[in-house]
């Protein structure tokens, strides 16, 4: 197979791109178009890169190949995505017998670092995955071309807004495809019940020993599901008790520290400061229905 940088035409493959060059704020405040396109092999090819500024995000229209990421191969056919961290070494080879197609664009900016450790840990640390509808990525990425076909000055906050539907887009597939692997009635039977007795002592051991799993294993799986572990939702539950209570009755602090069940005075006090940046009666004195002048 012969060797081409990128997305290259050349004998090998027949392609239509576009090249961007961000503004200073795009870069500093936006998820920004580096280079997208279409690409057709002529003849079976490899490109290989690392070092670069870069996240990827590819479609296989047709035909079948292979992806390489951090020394692992994936093989890829229609219908499936790559998302990969072009800092990081990797490899896009077109099959011996195949004339593939691909649609991509190459990417970067804010928040997309982040973005992408959610994707790898929800993927099972896999660049590649099957898309359950490809037109949804096509789609976006044919706005995307046009958008640099027909540029004024807002094409980069409509790059940012499509860039960003696409992220989403494959984040909420791949975190629903990793839900299936949870039993959904079970956690919503726990949330459920966390929900009508989150005042309750020990409720965390309490939960555990009901439902047969140890802390590490409930916390996990709570978290994949809704975004935030048992042992930190029980205490948002309370937490947010206590500030119904401080604005909706006349009860004393000391005693909504204890009906709210966080029972713990300087808990509740840390709490106050960390998430309302004020104390609990200043949150009173400032929110309190009765407490008006």
């Amino acid at each position: 197979m012969s060797e081409e940088a990128l997305f290259d035409t050349n004998e090998m493959t027949s392609s239509k791109r576009y090249l961007h060059t961000p503004s200073e704020f795009a870069r500093k405040k936006l998820i920004y178009v580096q280079e997208t396109g279409k690409l057709k092999s002529i003849k079976p090819h490899v490109s290989s890169r690392s070092n670069l500024e870069s996240y990827l995000f590819m479609v296989v229209m047709s035909g079948n190949g292979r992806v390489s990421f951090d020394g692992k191969d994936y093989s890829v056919k229609a219908g499936d995505c790559a998302f990969i961290d072009c800092r990081r070494s990797y490899e896009h080879c077109s099959g011996d017998d195949s004339q593939w197609e691909l649609m991509w664009v190459h990417m970067d900016g804010a928040l997309l670092r982040d973005y992408y450790g959610i994707f790898l840990e929800k993927n099972g640390g896999s660049p590649v995955f099957k898309a359950a509808d490809i037109k949804k990525y096509s789609g976006i990425i044919d706005e995307v071309m046009s958008n640099q076909d027909e540029k004024d000055i807002t094409s980069e906050y409509v790059s940012h807004n499509l860039l960003t539907n696409l992220v989403t887009t494959m984040l909420v597939e791949i975190i629903n495809e990793d839900n299936k692997k949870l039993n959904p009635d079970i956690l919503n039977s726990i949330r459920e019940s966390v929900n009508a007795r989150f005042k309750e002592e020990d409720l965390l051991e309490s939960v555990c020993g009901e439902y047969g799993m140890d802390e590490i294993a409930i916390n996990r799986q709570f978290k994949d599901k809704y975004g935030i572990d048992l042992c930190d939702y029980i205490l948002n539950r309370r937490f947010n008790c206590a500030k119904e209570l401080l604005r909706f009755s006349v009860k004393p602090v000391k005693e909504i520290v204890v009906e709210s069940g966080i029972m713990n005075t300087d808990l509740f006090r840390h709490l106050f400061i960390e998430n309302e940046g004020m104390t609990a009666e200043e949150y009173r004195k400032k929110w309190a229905q009765w407490n008006r002048g």
